[in-house]
């Protein structure tokens, strides 16, 4: 029920928004490309924010997407994953444009994304243009090093803020949060968009 970020998980006969998701509210699919943008149909490799009435579930049947390259542009994207779970560890990213710990998604609020799920959308920040390719057999590599461990945290619904850590300066694009949801969805965060700061700031 209420917002949802949402993927098309397979190659469909119809795209069109009531044929892949026939309970989401009509007039509720955006888009991203800077702004929110609103669309009538679901494409591959896209990420969308989608409505709902009421909590369900819905059954989509086509062709597996076994292999996907997707095009980033430098700062947030909205995008969907493959017909199967990809841990984000095992995301081909060859140019090294992924901001470390900035793949999102969102279950009533923000959350860091361990695995790109079938039949939903997640936040990606890059910084710069380039391509990713997620597939089922994509190799693992390490993680970065997370620095709010030893920091004070604030939890609002399951939603946590970090204050007390200083982050080195090349690092601070890894605690920013994605471009604020539709109106009506739950989210907080500190000033310029992050989730840490140094104080106890706004």
């Amino acid at each position: 029920e209420d917002w949802n970020l949402v993927g098309l998980p397979a190659n469909v006969v119809d795209s069109s928004l009531p044929a892949v998701y026939p309970e989401g509210t009509e007039g509720t699919l955006y888009s991203y490309d800077g702004a929110y943008v609103e669309e009538d149909a679901l494409i591959s490799e896209e990420g969308y924010w989608l409505h709902f009435s009421n909590a369900g579930s819905t059954t989509i049947t086509g062709l597996p997407i076994t292999n996907l390259i997707v095009n980033l542009t430098a700062g947030w994207n909205l995008i969907s994953g493959i017909s199967t779970s990809v841990s984000i560890d095992n995301i081909d990213d060859p140019s090294g444009i992924v901001i470390a710990g900035t793949i999102y998604g969102f279950e009533g609020s923000y959350e860091e994304a361990n695995s790109i799920e079938p039949g939903k959308g997640y936040w990606i920040n890059a910084s710069a243009d380039g391509d990713i390719t997620i597939s089922s057999g994509g190799a693992a590599k390490t993680r970065s090093v997370d620095r709010t461990v030893k920091a004070n945290k604030l939890s609002f619904n399951g939603n946590d803020l970090y204050f007390g850590v200083s982050i080195p300066e090349e690092e601070m694009l890894s605690y920013q949060l994605p471009p604020k949801p539709p109106i009506g969805a739950f989210d907080v965060r500190f000033a310029d968009n992050m989730k840490v700061s140094e104080t106890q700031g706004t």
